[in-house]
């Protein structure tokens, strides 16, 4: 990436300028997003004719996406490939026609997660991870939004620090429901925002809300922390791969446990006493269970 290049993958760079790109630009910026080992060594002819655009329409939206030109970019994804081709990163790149074979799929799971929680260590930067830990340990309340899958991520988030003795909620709904679950957010709340690639509605009506009350926005992502850069506090990146098969959340579990070791870590005393107070509940549900 050359000086003049902004920070952000090429997903993010695609997903903040969603808006700002032409439809035939925003085809080619799919296309580019998508196959990223093709582009690092094809030409803007050959990405033209592949995207039933022009030569002129690659470069055009290069530009547009934040790179100085189409060197620029190929350089860079050429530079991912290189890190791919180690064993593990070979392996991951394949889990998209792993067979039926158990025994086989285990290990490219395994080799994949590897692959992308090396990503992620490389992608959090500590100095966000402390910021995080701190606004979760003095919040108010934390308020844990996400949608489909990762919505049920972000409820393991909230039983956490629950058990931990912190007030925490999900704010799972949509539609008008959310609402409801909006109306508390105050000053001294965080909002943990779970997603990967689309902002809904949701989303966006809560990122209003919540810099309209002053809360601060904790943003878990893969791919859009350039596109809500400005209307987070704090982001953290969590790789989720590129498999065809699925999306791969051991980044996003792996920081949840983080961020919960860490202020139980900094917080032992309320921590320890929250943890004795529900083993002595479950043990009086447990003696009310057997008489």
């Amino acid at each position: 990436m050359t000086t003049t290049d902004p920070p952000g993958s090429l997903e993010e760079r695609v997903a903040a300028r969603h808006e700002d790109l032409t439809a035939t630009e925003l085809k080619v910026a799919h296309y580019l997003a998508r196959h990223p080992d093709e582009v690092a060594f094809t030409s803007a002819e050959a990405l033209g004719r592949a995207t039933e655009t022009s030569d002129a329409t690659v470069i055009r939206t290069v530009k547009a996406l934040g790179y100085t030109g189409l060197p620029a970019l190929k350089r860079i994804l050429q530079e991912q490939v290189r890190e791919h081709l180690t064993p593990a990163g070979r392996l991951g790149r394949r889990v998209d026609v792993v067979g039926s074979d158990p025994d086989d799929l285990l290990s490219k799971v395994f080799a994949e997660s590897i692959h992308l929680l090396r990503e992620a260590q490389r992608s959090i930067r500590p100095d966000q991870f402390a910021a995080a830990v701190n606004a979760l340990t003095t919040a108010r309340e934390v308020v844990v939004m996400g949608t489909g899958a990762l919505g049920m991520l972000g409820r393991y988030l909230t039983l956490r620090l629950t058990r931990l003795g912190y007030r925490a909620r999900d704010a799972l709904t949509s539609g008008f429901l959310l609402a409801d679950d909006l109306l508390r957010l105050t000053d001294r709340d965080v909002v943990v925002l779970v997603v990967h690639e689309k902002i809904t509605v949701e989303i966006d009506v809560a990122l209003d809300h919540a810099r309209e009350v002053g809360a601060k926005v904790l943003l878990v992502t893969d791919t859009l922390g350039e596109a809500l850069r400005d209307r987070v506090t704090i982001v953290l990146a969590t790789p989720s791969g590129s498999s065809q098969m699925y999306k791969m959340q051991t980044t996003t579990l792996a920081l949840f446990e983080a961020l919960t070791l860490a202020i139980a870590a900094q917080e032992q005393e309320p921590a320890l006493h929250a943890m004795a107070l529900m083993n002595r509940l479950r043990d009086e549900l447990r003696y009310g269970q057997d008489h």
